[in-house]
Parts: structure tokens; sequence; C-alpha cells
């Protein structure tokens, strides 16, 4: 198995600086990680939050011996650990920086050992898979929307989406944020895509067009190009974050 990546960010045509963050690593036992981290558009410090999460996620993978994690249960264990020690550091740093105490970021990661695929998400972050089976959105995103639907009969589709409250989060990773982890895995599709993005990407993408640069476009740099370009031709009014991995024989 072999495993290809690219990734880009961009500050986007509307925001001023970059509030996203991502990371793509690999190691010398095998393991990778990607990482996709948006931080809170319109709160203090979400540049901070995104950045720290992403740093510490480097350290911590660094640092792993992942030849003595086996079992799901420790790989699930490693993980929501990991959250927990960068919200306790969130919330250190905040104690003594005031302006970070509202601050926060989403958070999706896919970290692929022992032949399957370990996935995070807290917020509204994505990841995608791609493979012969179609375009599947393997998260479900941590918002107002997704909680009314899971406690009511209605469909989405009698929903007025309109409304921009159905996008507020209802978990982020941050020192007063309310935390909601999902931590699940599957096993390895080969070959296939896994494809996280922030959401000036996927909330300014159709379905069908990530397929279709998918499906062409020749190599991995440059579909993951098209994919921040055509959402910004589409008018994306945010940073625009996607890390694409192709997995082969």
């Amino acid at each position: 198995m072999k495993i290809n990546a690219s990734y880009k960010t961009d500050v986007g045509n509307y925001r001023t600086n970059n509030q996203d963050a991502v990371l793509y690593l690999t190691n010398n036992t095998g393991q990778v990680i990607g990482v996709v981290c948006d931080g809170l558009g319109g709160h203090k410090c979400g540049e901070v939050a995104s950045n720290m999460a992403v740093s510490m996620l480097k350290k911590f993978f660094e640092t792993t011996d992942f030849t003595k994690l086996k079992h799901d249960k420790q790989i699930h264990a490693w993980l929501q650990e990991k959250i927990d020690i960068i919200q306790i550091e969130m919330n250190n740093f905040s104690l003594s920086n005031e302006q970070a105490l509202d601050m926060g970021t989403t958070m999706v990661i896919i970290l692929i050992t022992n032949n399957k695929a370990y996935l995070v998400n807290i917020g509204d972050s994505r990841i995608y898979q791609y493979s012969e089976q179609g375009l599947k959105q393997l998260t479900v995103d941590h918002n107002i929307l997704n909680l009314y639907l899971q406690k009511n009969t209605t469909k989405e589709s009698s929903v007025d989406l309109n409304h921009t409250y159905w996008k507020a989060l209802t978990s982020a990773l941050g020192p007063r944020k309310p935390l909601k982890t999902d931590i699940f895995h599957l096993p390895l599709i080969i070959p296939s895509y896994f494809l996280l993005t922030s959401d000036g990407v996927h909330d300014f993408l159709e379905e069908y067009e990530i397929v279709n640069i998918l499906e062409k476009n020749g190599n991995i740099n440059n579909k993951i190009k098209l994919l921040i370009k055509q959402a910004l031709l589409n008018v994306s009014t945010d940073n625009v974050t996607a890390l694409l991995m192709e997995i082969k024989f």
C-alpha cells in the first residue's frame, strides 16, 4: 500500500487572515496522520486555537511509538487523550491571555495505522471518502441543524436552510466550548481517496463538482489545486483548506 498526499490552504477572497491550519505527516514505522482545523471566525484568537491544535498533534505523533498500539481501543484512547490534553493546554493559555477565553477551532483527523483509518471529528470540518462506490461523507457536522434532525423526524429537505443559525456549532475545541468528539475507524479501501476540508471548501462545492475533480484532472497536486480554485470561483467567503490523501497499491 502507498499513500500520496497534497494539501493547500488559502486566506480566500474575503478574509484578512487565515484561521485554518493543516497537517500531513508520515513516520518511519508506516503511520500517517492528516489534520484540518478551522479557527472559529468572529472569535478572537481563532488562528491561535487552530495552530495550537495542529502543532500539538504534530508533537504527539512524532513522539509516539505506534508499534505498541495494536488494538482499536488503544488507538481510540490515544486520540481522545491527546484531544483532552490540547483542550487543557488551551484552557491554561487562556488563563494568562484573556483575549483567548473565547477561542476555539474545529478539527478533523485521519490516522492510518494497522491497515485501518481512524477518524476524529469535532465541529463542521469534514472527511470524505471517494472510491469505486462513489463519494461518501464520513463525518457528521456538529451543528444546530443536525442536532435538530437527530431529535425530530423532520427531513432536511423540509428545513429552510437559508437561516444561518442552522450552521451554529454544537461542538468545538477550546477553553469554553462544548466538546463532543466523534472517534471511529474503518477498513481501508484500495484504491481510494480521503478528502479533509474546512467549510470554506465544502460549503461552496456541490458533491458532483468534487467527484468530477477527483475522477479527472491528473495528479493529486492538480486535483487539490482545482478543488480550492473551484470553491473560490463559487464565491467562498471563508478561508479555504483541503487535504487529499490517495490510497493505492
